[in-house]
């Protein structure tokens, strides 16, 4: 669990930083653009920042345009080109709800990297580290040997975030190609990003903790909340390469 990347409330009047928004039906979807001269100001990473905002009411009722938006802004990021052999990995701590954003979202998506070449799909691998207090290993070394191993094209990150925003709690999916880190909490893991493994890497996240006044607090209807977005992030990645 990472704070979230891109506070847009507080930079949303300088036009020169946000590329793109528009608002569909109640979803309001936002593009920002972080470069060189910008990062330190902004305290942000340089990269593309994607900010899909929705209510709790429109999350249930309008998924669907909350999924065609993320599929929009994936094939953005690829160029519209599928990826041929992309690992998708799950973070967290399947244990915590509000921390299990990443691993329910891989649950939902069809893995295909072990069927026989005459079938003709993407090789989609899926991998959930779960934490290190459970497996001993940081996940940085664990997700190092698997891409060694499988060799993908391309990583797609799914984490649950931490926002000091309460307006952004439960109430958005955010992606970026920026990088992230794994149980960031653990000083020996190591930041993955495009340039770790040299292919590229795009994260998508959900803010389902409020820290406020160094403590974090999640909603009563967390599990809900985890259920529904997992379900948008699964499906739009499902739709993306199959």
């Amino acid at each position: 669990m990472k704070k979230v990347l891109m506070d847009s409330a507080k930079i949303i009047k300088d036009n020169k930083y946000k590329i793109d928004e528009k608002n569909i039906n109640g979803i309001n979807i936002v593009h920002f653009k972080v470069d060189k001269d910008n990062e330190k100001k902004l305290k942000k990473i340089k990269g593309d920042y994607y900010c899909i905002n929705f209510d709790y009411l429109n999350l249930h009722t309008k998924d669907r345009i909350i999924k065609k938006e993320l599929l929009k802004i994936l094939k953005v990021f690829f160029k519209n080109d599928k990826p041929t052999k992309p690992l998708i990995i799950g973070l967290g701590n399947s244990s915590i709800i509000c921390d299990s954003l990443g691993i329910n979202s891989t649950n939902k998506i069809m893995a295909t990297n072990h069927f026989t070449d005459f079938l003709n799909l993407p090789k989609v691998a899926l991998f959930n580290p779960e934490v290190t207090e459970k497996t001993g290993i940081s996940s940085f070394s664990l997700i190092e040997m698997v891409v060694k191993k499988l060799k993908p094209t391309v990583i797609i990150m799914i984490d649950s975030l931490a926002t000091n925003n309460e307006i952004y709690l439960n109430n958005c999916i955010e992606i970026n190609n920026t990088g992230i880190i794994p149980g960031s909490a653990i000083k020996d893991n190591k930041k993955i990003d495009s340039n770790t493994f040299g292919i590229p890497l795009i994260s998508i996240g959900v803010p389902l903790v409020l820290e406020k006044n160094k403590y974090l607090y999640t909603s009563p209807n967390v599990g809900e909340i985890v259920h529904l977005t997992s379900k948008i992030i699964s499906d739009a990645l499902n739709d993306l390469f199959f």
